[in-house]
This record gives structure tokens, sequence and C-alpha cells, in this order.
């Protein structure tokens, strides 16, 4: 499914919204902000397109919720091409911190960052010598952007120590997905995120791979990606039924849901972590609460929250949390994350895994590695 796009103003959006909540009384208020917004640009202190972030970002802040961001036009543009798989930068996925400002949820498998020692949960504090430790995750992602061959001076902050690098910025045109044969009939998939092109990179490899006897996905630090593209790779391990659904703010719960049978029927062992996040804890939930997989590793992340992207008039755009995610066991995701059914240290994961999927294959008919069903998906395009 494409992104679903919506025109309209940004000041349009916010005062429908604080209109229904406020009611009458936010004709007043909006007369009020409206005389403010003219004087302060007559006066010139700010332009006007200055003015309208801050009052969107000022709106979204007073939500309470960490995850509703706003993207001026340029950042929508880089946003997209993320979640394409092509952009110009060091390889660094953010998320917004606990204390505030950004910290570093996935590092980018062969990337720059990744070979200089850069970790997750590192804290964004100075990019090119500019203070960046309250700045907002789009601000802080906008700076480590360039272009290719540029270079970016970086410092961040990890356990209370400043720790500072110098990286060449590159382009990026790769897949999300990498696999590797652990044993001969055993096969492993690497999954950095669920960008736009993800399923049929998977089954591109799938095809080039043995795994009669079982597969291991690899969820380890993966920040999530597009909820839709995590729901249809779920769908490849499940038969009809629930994936996901989630809550609404207006009580109603909307479900996603395979309406085909599964087209691989081995077992299947998924590792997680604590940076394993969002919709990469949407495929996790799914598969284990559908008895498709047993989780090894540590409890996940938990960001349970759906975002809905909307594009505003002049190119930029809101993403607003619409929904809580639930399991299909109808547990929340947020806050509590996925508990592993295997507890297991980083290095022991993989060991433990492919010593599961040894036992589990012995009980277990082999699958048939033919056919590729895509899920139905019952809402628009959000991201995870």
């Amino acid at each position: 499914m494409k992104r679903r796009q919506i025109e309209i103003s940004a000041l349009i959006v916010f005062t429908s919204v604080l209109s229904f909540a406020l009611g009458q009384n936010f004709n007043k208020s909006t007369n009020s902000i409206d005389q403010a917004l003219d004087r302060i640009v007559t006066a010139g202190a700010l332009d006007k397109s200055a003015l309208e972030r801050a009052a969107i970002e000022g709106m979204l802040r007073a939500t309470g919720d960490r995850w509703s961001s706003y993207y001026d036009s340029n950042e929508t543009n880089e946003e997209s091409q993320n979640l394409s798989g092509r952009y110009s930068g060091v390889g660094i996925w953010l998320r917004a911190g606990i204390g505030g400002g950004s910290e570093i949820s996935s590092l980018k498998k062969g990337s720059v960052a990744k070979q200089a020692g850069l970790k997750v949960g590192d804290v964004i504090i100075l990019v090119d010598g500019a203070d960046l430790s309250s700045a907002s995750v789009n601000e802080a992602a906008a700076a480590l952007r360039g272009d290719a061959g540029t270079v970016l001076k970086l410092s961040v902050l990890r356990k209370g120590i400043e720790k500072k690098y110098e990286l060449m910025r590159e382009e990026f045109q790769s897949k999300d997905v990498s696999a590797d044969q652990v044993k001969k009939d055993i096969f492993y998939l690497r999954i950095d995120a669920f960008s736009e092109n993800l399923v049929e990179d998977v089954k591109l490899e799938l095809g080039q791979g043995n795994y009669q006897r079982g597969l291991i996905l690899d969820l380890r630090d993966n920040p999530g990606g597009i909820l839709s593209v995590a729901t249809d790779f779920a769908a490849l391990f499940l038969s009809k039924g629930a994936i996901v659904s989630y809550d609404m703010a207006n009580g109603d719960r909307k479900t996603i849901q395979v309406d085909s049978p599964a087209s691989i029927n081995v077992p299947v062992a998924i590792l997680i972590n604590q940076n394993t996040a969002s919709a990469a804890e949407v495929v996790a939930g799914a598969l284990q609460a559908r008895n498709r997989a047993v989780l090894v590793g540590a409890n996940s992340f938990g960001k349970g929250s759906v975002q809905e992207s909307l594009t505003l008039a002049n190119g930029s755009s809101i993403e607003i949390t619409v929904g809580r995610l639930r399991t299909p066991l109808g547990k929340f995701i947020d806050g509590k994350g996925i508990k592993p059914d295997l507890a297991a240290s980083e290095a022991q994961s993989l060991p433990k895994a492919i010593e599961l999927i040894k036992g589990l294959s012995d009980i277990l008919k082999p699958a048939d590695q033919k056919s590729f069903p895509k899920s139905t998906v019952q809402s628009s395009r959000n991201h995870g």
C-alpha cells in the first residue's frame, strides 16, 4: 500500500483538532493566535515558516507523546528516502531519548558509524560543533545527513562520558536484509529495518538459501519501520487470522490480518533484544502469540504505538500517534515490550537458536517453500 497523503494546511489540521477538543472557546483562541502570528511576522522577529514550525511542534509536545513529530519539507523528503533505503549519511537510526534529546536506536550493518564504534544508546550532543543535546529526532537526523564524501564531526554521550568521532558521509542504497547459511539446512536472516522493499528482498534471499530444517530471524537492534511492510513479512509465516490490532483514541479497535495460508512452515526462531522496537516488535509478538516462533534473547524495547503520517500543503508533514498496539493475544506492547521464551545474552542468542531449530525440526514437517502470500491490511499505511 502507498503511504497515505492528506493535502491540508498546518493551520487547518490543528484548527480542526483543537476546535473539536475545545468547542466554541476555540474561536477566541484562534483569533488570539492569528493576531500574535501577524504581529510577530510584521515585527520581523521570525519568518512565518519558523513560527509555523514552532507552533506545530508546541502542539505536538502538548499531547505528551514523545513519538509524535513534525518534519519540514526537506526532512519529509529525507524520511521518505530513508524508508526506501536511499539516503546520504553515516548509517544511524535515531529515537527520542528518555531524558530528552536524541539517541542512537540502531546502526546500519557495515556503515561508517558501525565501523567507528558508535553504540546503540549513545546520546547525540554535538554535530559539527552545534549543540544538539536537546534537539528533536528530526533536527538531529537532519544534521547527520549531508552530501556523500563530506566529513561529519560527532560527539555523543555514553554512560556519562563524551565520545568524539569524525565520520565520512556515504550514499546508502542497500537492502535492509542480509543472510547466512549457518548450517546446511538452517538459514539465517538479519532484518535491519522494515523499509519499503524489505519483503521482496527477503524473498530473493530465501530463494538462494536452504531452510528445510528451519529459519532464524534476527531482529536485534531493529528500530521498526513501516507497519504494513512488517505485517506483510509476518504473513509469510502465518495462516488465516490476526497479526496485530491497535486501539484508537476513540475506543475503536482496528485489526490487521492475513487471509491466506502460510507459505513458510518450518520451525522459526527470532532473536530480539532491548533495542528491538515498534514494527519489529509487531512481528516478534505476532509469531510468538500464534505459536509460529520461539523468541530468544532479551525483553524488547516496548514502543507499541502507531504513528499516522499526514503530508501538509507546504510539503511538510506530521506523524501523530493514533493507536496502541496489541499482540494477537490482546497484550499491549507499549511500555512493556515482548518477553522472550528463552533468555540469552547477545553472544548466546544465535547458538541457542540453532540448537532450538535442530530440536524443533525433528518433530515438525518440512516447509512448502514455494508461494508467498501478502497480508490484508484493514487500515491505512502507518509507520511503526
